[in-house]
C-alpha cells in the first residue's frame, strides 16, 4: 500500500476543491526566512483564497478533530517560538521540549513527568514501536507544531502512559522555497542541513535534512572518562495530494543513522552505532460531520556496539492504525478507531546466543465527546487492549474527563485514565515480566487575561509492575526489569506573555517519582540493591523534584534577542549498591542566549544567528552509570558558543 500511495502522490489528478469554509481561523504557517517586511511585499505569504489552500485547512481541521487531547493537559510549541529560542532548529525534538513542564531529559532520553513511556506521533499517525526513543532522532527542523500530551489521555491514545509527542510536519501546501543553514561551534560542532517545500506535480511536498558532528564526554561505571566522538545523519520526507474536496493521501519516509566512537575506558576503546528507518502512509477522509483516517506503518531499527565483545539488537515493526470521528447531532462527537502493530526482536548478547521476541498488540477504542452544556463538555471513553495478541487477556481501560470553558478565558479540566502497557524483551534466562497497569488522575485549570495566560494542573499516578529498562555501557542490548510499585505525582504552574514584539513564558514543576521492589533478572543488580528496593522507596533515575524553566524573546526590527534560563534540583546519584540512587547532585542553572539577526544577502533572506549556551559553564550530572537505569554517565554541555547562517531561497 505505501508504494501505491507513493506513486498516486504524483499520477492521481486533484478534483476542483470544495468551497466549503469550514476551516481553522489561523494564519499562515510559513518558514522563518519569510517572516522580515521585504518578503511580505514579495508576495510569499500564504494565499488563504487559493481553493486548495482551503480544502487543506479544512482536512486540517478535520484530522484534529478525530485526534484531540481533550481533557488532557496538552502544551504546544510553534515552529516560529523554536527558531526564535536559543539552540533555535539546531536541536532534537527531545532538546527543544527540556523547558516543558513535566519535561526532563535524564542522560539524553526524554522523560514525561518521570517515566519514558511515551509514544510519538508524525501527522497523528504513531512512530512504529521499533524505532527507540525517535525524539532524540527527529530533528526540530521539521516540525510546524509540537505538542506534548499528557495527564489523562483520551481513549484514542494507547501504549503510552507517560504522554504522547505529536508533530505536524511542514507542508508544500503552505510554504514555498527552502533555506540552506550551517552551525558551527569552536569546539568542533558543526552541523549543515536543508530543508524544502513546495508543489510538483500537483502534490504538496516537504524534505528535510541534516548532518552533526560534535564530541562529548561520557564516564563508565568505573569512573574512568572518555571522549564520545558522535557523528549522525538524519532526514524526513512528506509529500501528500488532495484527491478531491473530501480525500487526501499523504506519505512520510524517514530515518537516522548515528555512529559513536568512544576513547578507551575500563572496558577498552569501542564504536556503537543505530540505523533506523520508518514509513507512514495514510488515506483521509472527511465529508458531512464524517472524519476518517486510515494508515499504514513499518519501521526497523538496529542498535550495535563493538567493544572487548560485540552485541546487536534488530528490531522491526509493521501495522495499522485507524481513526474515524462522526459528529452526530449538536451535541455529540463520537470517536473510535484501533491499532494493530507487530513487532519482532532479535538480539545478540555479548558472549551470548541470539535471542529472539515477538509481540502482537492490538488495540480498539470509542469515546464520546458530549456537550452537556455549550461550556461543559464530557469526554468519556473506553479502550481494549490485547497486549499479547488475541490469544491473551483482553484489558479494559476506561478513561473520562470533564472539560469547562467559559467565554471569559477560564478553562477548568479534570480526568481519570487507565493504561496498560507490556514488556517486549526478555533474555533467555530472564523471568517474564508481568503486564504493567497504571491509574492516573489529573485536574488543572488555565486562565486566559489580555496578553497573559496562567495555567496550573496537578497529577497522580500509581502503577503496578512500572516496566524500565536497564543499559550497560559497552552492550547495544538493554535489559528489562521493573518495580512492583511505583508512584509518580507532582503539580505544574505556567505563565506565558504575548503582546506585539515581546514574548515570555515561565514554567515550574514540582514532582515526585519513586518504585519499590525490583522485579525481573535479579543478577543484574547487586544484592544489597535488590534488598534495599524491596525494603524502601527507590527515587527513580528521572525524577528532579524541582524545575524552573523561564524565557523571552523580544523583536526589534530585524534583530531577534532571547534569552532561556533552567533552573532544576540535581540528578539522583548512587552512591553505593546498598542506597541505589539514594543521593543527588547540586542544583544548578543553566542560562542561554541568542541573538538573530533577518538580513538579506544576494536578494535571499538570511538569518545571522548567535547562540551562547549554558552561559555560566556549569555541568550538572543527567544520568549516573551506577543508576539502576544504567547506561553511561553523562554530563550537561558546558559554556558554547554557535554561530549559525540560514538562507533562503
Amino acid at each position: 500500500m505505501l508504494l501505491l500511495l507513493a506513486a498516486a502522490l504524483l499520477d492521481v489528478s486533484a478534483a476542483p476543491p470544495s468551497d466549503d469554509d469550514d476551516r481553522p481561523r489561523t494564519d499562515a504557517s510559513r518558514r522563518h526566512g519569510d517572516r522580515d517586511e521585504d518578503d511580505e511585499e514579495e508576495g510569499r505569504r500564504v494565499d488563504e483564497s487559493n481553493p486548495i489552500v482551503v480544502t487543506a485547512r479544512r482536512l486540517d481541521a478535520a484530522r484534529t478533530r478525530v485526534d484531540a487531547g481533550l481533557g488532557a493537559t496538552v502544551y504546544t510549541l510553534s515552529n516560529d517560538a523554536i527558531e526564535s529560542r536559543p539552540g533555535g532548529e539546531t536541536g532534537s525534538i527531545a532538546s527543544i521540549l527540556a523547558q516543558t513542564p513535566g519535561v526532563t531529559l535524564n542522560g539524553g532520553t526524554l522523560n514525561i513527568r518521570g517515566s519514558r513511556a511515551n509514544q510519538v506521533r508524525i501527522n497523528d499517525v504513531v512512530v512504529p514501536e521499533a524505532i527507540a526513543d525517535p525524539a532524540d532522532h527527529l530533528s526540530a527542523r521539521l516540525a510546524e507544531t509540537t505538542r506534548v500530551i499528557t495527564g489523562t489521555l483520551p481513549a484514542q491514545f494507547g501504549f503510552a502512559p507517560a504522554g504522547v509527542i505529536s508533530v505536524t510536519t511542514k507542508s508544500g501546501t503552505y510554504q514555498h522555497g527552502g533555506q540552506l543553514e550551517m552551525f558551527a561551534r569552536p569546539d568542533g560542532m558543526i552541523e549543515p542541513a536543508a530543508e524544502w517545500a513546495g508543489a510538483v506535480a500537483g502534490s504538496s511536498l516537504f524534505a528535510s535534512a541534516g548532518f552533526e558532528r560534535e564530541r562529548t564526554g561520557i564516564a563508565d561505571l568505573a569512573g574512568r572518562s572518555a571522549h564520545d566522538l558522535r557523528q549522525g545523519i538524519e532526514g524526513l520526507a512528506f509529500a501528500d495530494r488532495l484527491l478531491g474536496d473530501a480525500d487526501r493521501i499523504s506519505l512520510v519516509l524517514g530515518g537516522s543513522r548515528q555512529r559513536d566512537r568512544i576513547g578507551a575506558t575500563s572496558i577498552g576503546a569501542g564504536t556503537t552505532r543505530a540505523d533506523d528507518f520508518y514509513a507512514v502512509g495514510s488515506f483521509q477522509h472527511s465529508l458531512s460531520g464524517f472524519s476518517l483516517q486510515a494508515s499504514l506503518f513499518a519501521g526497523a531499527a538496529i542498535d550495535a556496539a563493538r567493544f572487548a565483545q560485540a552485541s546487536r539488537e534488530r528490531r522491526s515493526t509493521f501495522g495499522t492504525q485507524l481513526d474515524a470521528s462522526y459528529q452526530l447531532g449538536t451535541a455529540n462527537l463520537i470517536r473510535a478507531g484501533a491499532l494493530i502493530a507487530r513487532t519482532d526482536l532479535r538480539e545478540l548478547e555479548p558472549g551470548g546466543g541470539p535471542v529472539t521476541a515477538a509481540r502482537t498488540s492490538i488495540g480498539l477504542y470509542v469515546q464520546d465527546e458530549w456537550k452537556l452544556a455549550p461550556a461543559l463538555t464530557f469526554n468519556p471513553g473506553l479502550r481494549v487492549e490485547w497486549l499479547r495478541g488475541l490469544a491473551s487477556a483482553a484489558t479494559a481501560e476506561p478513561r473520562a474527563s470533564l472539560v469547562w470553558a467559559s467565554p471569559s478565558g477560564l478553562t477548568l479540566h479534570a480526568g481519570y485514565a487507565r493504561y496498560a502497557a507490556a514488556p517486549l524483551r526478555g533474555g533467555a534466562a530472564a523471568p517474564a515480566l508481568p503486564d504493567e497497569r497504571d491509574d492516573y488522575v489529573d485536574a488543572g485549570f488555565q486562565q486566559r487575561v489580555d496578553a497573559f495566560t496562567f495555567g496550573a494542573d496537578a497529577y497522580w499516578r500509581s502503577a503496578r509492575n512500572l516496566l524500565l529498562e536497564r543499559a550497560t555501557p559497552g552492550d547495544a542490548v538493554p535489559q528489562p526489569f521493573a518495580f512492583a510499585r511505583a508512584e509518580l505525582g507532582g503539580v505544574e504552574l505556567s505563565a506565558s506573555y504575548a503582546r506585539g514584539p515581546v514574548s515570555a513564558w515561565a514554567n515550574l514543576a514540582l514532582s515526585r517519582a519513586r518504585g519499590r521492589t525490583i522485579l525481573g533478572d535479579s543478577g543484574r543488580f547487586a544484592p544489597a540493591t535488590i534488598l534495599a528496593a524491596a525494603s524502601r522507596w527507590i527515587s527513580m533515575s528521572s525524577e528532579r523534584p524541582l524545575i524552573g524553566s523561564g524565557g523571552f524573546t523580544w523583536r526589534i526590527g530585524r534583530l531577534s534577542l532571547s534569552g532561556d534560563a533552567l533552573v532544576s534540583s540535581g540528578a539522583v546519584r548512587t552512591p553505593s549498591p546498598a542506597d541505589p540512587q539514594g543521593a543527588r547532585g547540586p542544583a544548578t542553572a543553566i542560562v542561554g542566549l541568542a541573538g538573530v539577526y533577518h538580513a538579506r544577502l544576494a536578494e535571499h533572506p538570511t538569518d545571522l544567528r548567535l547562540d551562547l549556551a549554558n552561559l555560566t559553564d556549569v555541568r550538572p550530572l543527567t544520568s549516573d552509570a551506577a543508576d539502576l537505569d544504567g547506561g553511561w554517565t553523562r554530563r550537561a554541555q558546558g559554556r558554547a558558543l554557535t554561530i549559525g547562517i540560514e538562507l533562503g531561497f
